[in-house]
């Protein structure tokens, strides 16, 4: 540009001041303008990106947590009718197996609650008019001793068929169905099942109607490994159509086992409408078309709107329910591969969220959004998992309608303030060239006096000066150009002086820095040696593990990690005949003088302990009349929270104000021993009897003490987080039943793993002791 400058000005320096002027704001506004354009582009793209993105979120958000929120809506009623029934079933397995003590007692049976009324119908054995709950006896069983002596003994039922099945309002049916000899039905409500079944009179219960049913269920109760890996034997069967005409139901049985003669000895049902339950997946809807389906574990469609049967492209079987219209079918048998995709996702995860497109071949995109999230499994007849899954389906489309047309607006808005921009930066140039030209002719009035003087200066004559009547940035230029001769012909004068002051006051300094750094030196050695020492005697006072294995009646174990900074956490177990003395305590600060004082009080509690002296508030008044005496000589502002104990015949006697002492009772009950009143800090106060007081405790085989300093409830992590007392109390709850040294390690990794990454700024002190 600078050439181009010359060629245009010739040899005017005001033409070539105006022309540089002109082409760098010209090339410099055009530029800022291409770029703020271009930006602002970016701006609205990358706006509505993110406003894409985080609808997209928001959208998938949405849907997942729907879905799950109809997963945990629907577990809860098939739930509530799993427990109603095991509650049945439990009540049914007394039975059985106090059912020889039962048939000893005739007179139970005369009660009007447990009396069975039937009659001869069609050669069957039914209720009677008056009988409040179904009977059904087949007619091949009505003269069987053994049906007609189990038809009695199953009256004691009634005591809580009826308030199962009113416990749920999806109940359609509870019953109970004997064993393979004896298969005759009785349940709640009254239904008429002989009408139901019409001349299908002598049909087997379990042979024709739930094959492989008691096989399956005799592999349960043989086989423990089968039980422990499914507790329950509870099973599901179905959703199928009813053979007694209640419809879609989905059948729950509790099956019940002989244990002396170890076979099976029949079963409690439910049949389970699942009308209430269908309604509440089908009434999901999103936008104008979304919609929510069922499938079970094998990947069948349980229930599916007509909109879904219309789009997935599925040959469903239509199945109506009084007012309520859905469709079954599998999914896998879609003439369209998406949907089939769909399928093997669904039974291969248990939740997720996807996006297929459900476009014919040649077609326009149709994109569908899905969120999926399953149930607790359920075990089938042979005690698989049958794991079912609530889908949510929306088309993309109408998700993002919204977006569509703000994309579009925020286009043309974005054309118009572009055209808008640029008339306004022609404006701005026309009117910069005005002010250029002006400029040009003031801004070269005094330069030549400038280039004068500094032609002067160039040739050593250093006392050129100017004088120049601009207040302008050119007078500004012209007094800095004569401050700038003036320092020039000063410095020339008096350099070499100058360079031998700054040379003195550079040694003087570099001294100074090395004194300060020997002594920085010498006092990192004091303060590291300090350190060492109050760790090593921090470690020291504590008891030997020999002395503490050595205690028969206790196992005790004990853990102390010092902090970086020293600290003064002190914990102390010492046997004296038959007495066991224990101490856990804290000192207040950090260093050298925490570790003495500690130091102080193990002595001064050991020479206690020796000396005979049994009454624990005696020796806490002592403690710390001593630490008192100590603190106050070695002049520091320091005091200590201990906690003493006396143990003796399994009765613990605690005194002192510390951390609360934890206890879990063999059975895993907690309790937590506030401290708070039993004492003050040690060294605070010169005398402190009228705060001393005991607590006593008892301690029965397999009850577990835990005494802790700060450093463990108040261990942060990353996120500033405690790790509290209700962290200790949850370790305990799960590890009292191992041994003391065991509680101990797990504990300490609890810690450390809620630490992490985070600093641990305290001592931490563990002390567990477990009655033998």
């Amino acid at each position: 540009m600078a050439s181009l400058v010359q060629r245009l000005g010739g040899e005017s320096f005001q033409r070539k001041l105006l022309i540089f002027v002109l082409l760098a704001v010209f090339i410099t506004t055009i530029l800022q303008f291409i770029f703020l354009i271009g930006n602002f582009q970016r701006i609205t793209d990358f706006a509505l990106e993110q406003n894409t993105a985080g609808a997209e979120q928001n959208a998938e958000e949405f849907l997942r947590n729907y879905a799950e929120e109809k997963a945990a809506s629907t577990w809860l009623q098939l739930q509530a009718a799993q427990s109603n029934l095991t509650v049945l079933g439990q009540t049914a397995q007394q039975l059985v197996d106090n059912y020889p003590a039962l048939r000893a007692q005739p007179e139970i049976f005369n009660l009007m609650l447990f009396t069975t009324q039937v009659q001869a119908e069609r050669g069957a054995l039914t209720g009677t008019p008056d009988e409040r709950f179904e009977i059904f006896v087949p007619p091949s069983l009505a003269d069987d001793p053994y049906v007609l002596d189990l038809l009695e003994a199953s009256a004691l039922l009634n005591l809580s068929m009826e308030a199962v099945y009113g416990a749920n309002s999806n109940n359609n049916f509870v019953y109970f169905v004997g064993d393979e000899a004896a298969p005759f039905t009785r349940g709640f409500p009254k239904t008429r099942l002989i009408d139901a079944v019409g001349d299908q009179l002598d049909l087997d219960f379990w042979d024709d109607y739930f094959p492989g049913a008691v096989a399956g269920w005799s592999r349960w109760y043989n086989d423990p490994e089968l039980q422990a890996q499914v507790p329950s034997p509870l099973t599901i069967l179905g959703p199928y159509a009813d053979a007694a005409g209640h419809g879609q139901v989905l059948t729950l049985f509790y099956p019940l086992w002989n244990k002396e003669l170890n076979r099976f000895a029949g079963a409690v049902a439910a049949d389970i409408q699942l009308d209430a339950i269908i309604a509440n997946i089908l009434s999901f809807q999103v936008a104008r078309s979304g919609f929510a389906f069922l499938v079970n574990g094998q990947g069948e469609v349980v229930a599916m709107p007509q909109t879904g049967f219309e789009i997935f492209e599925l040959d469903l079987q239509e199945i109506g329910e009084g007012s309520l219209t859905y469709y079954r079918g599998e999914l896998s048998q879609s003439l369209n591969p998406a949907v089939q995709q769909l399928a093997q996702q669904l039974t291969q995860h248990e939740e997720g969220l996807l996006t297929i497109d459900l476009a014919r071949e040649g077609g326009a995109p149709s994109r569908e959004m899905l969120a999926f999230a399953s149930l607790p499994a359920l075990s089938d007849g042979n005690y698989n998992p049958d794991r079912w899954r609530i889908v949510l389906a929306v088309p993309e489309a109408e998700v993002f309608e919204v977006l569509t047309q703000t994309d579009a607006a925020v286009n043309a808005e974005r054309v118009r303030i572009s055209i808008f921009s640029l008339g306004i930066v022609l404006a701005s140039l026309l009117v910069v060239t005005g002010v250029a030209i002006r400029f040009s002719r003031v801004a070269t009035r005094d330069l030549r006096l400038l280039a004068t003087a500094a032609e002067r200066i160039s040739a050593k004559q250093y006392d050129a000066e100017v004088q120049l009547d601009s207040k302008d940035e050119i007078g500004q230029l012209g007094h800095v150009f004569n401050a700038m001769a003036r320092e020039i012909r000063d410095y020339t004068n008096n350099l070499e002086q100058m360079v031998a002051a700054r040379t003195a006051e550079l040694r003087h300094a570099n001294a100074e820095i090395t004194r300060l750094n020997e002594q920085l030196r010498d006092e990192n050695v004091r303060l590291g040696a300090e350190l060492d020492v109050a760790r090593r005697l921090q470690m020291m006072v504590l008891p030997p593990i020999k002395e503490i294995q050595a205690i028969r009646e206790l196992d005790i174990a004990c853990y102390m990690r010092p902090a970086d900074e020293v600290g003064g956490d002190y914990y102390d177990v010492l046997q004296i005949d038959d007495s066991v003395f224990l101490g856990i305590g804290d000192v207040t600060g950090h260093g050298l003088p925490a570790g003495i004082i500690m130091l102080m009080a193990q002595t001064a509690y050991l020479t206690l302990s020796q000396s005979g002296e049994r009454d624990m508030e005696r020796i806490a008044q002592v403690l710390n009349r001593v630490l008192y005496h100590n603190i106050v000589r070695i002049q520091e502002d320091k005091n200590m929270t201990l906690a003493v104990l006396h143990y003796r015949e399994r009765e613990l006697t605690l005194v002192g104000q510390h951390e609360s002492v934890i206890v879990c009772r063999a059975d895993g009950a907690i309790e937590i021993i506030d401290t708070l009143d039993l004492g003050l800090p040690m060294g605070l106060e010169e005398d402190i009897t009228e705060f001393v007081t005991t607590k006593r405790l008892q301690l029965a085989t397999g009850d577990v003490m835990l005494l802790y300093t700060d450093g463990i409830t108040e261990a942060e992590n990353v996120g500033r987080k405690q790790f509290g007392v209700e962290g200790i109390t949850n370790g305990l709850s799960n590890y009292y039943r191992l041994d003391a040294a065991e509680i101990v390690s797990r504990l300490t990794a609890d810690v450390y793993a809620f630490i992490g990454d985070g600093a641990i700024y305290d001592d931490l002190s563990l002390l567990v002791v477990k009655q033998k």
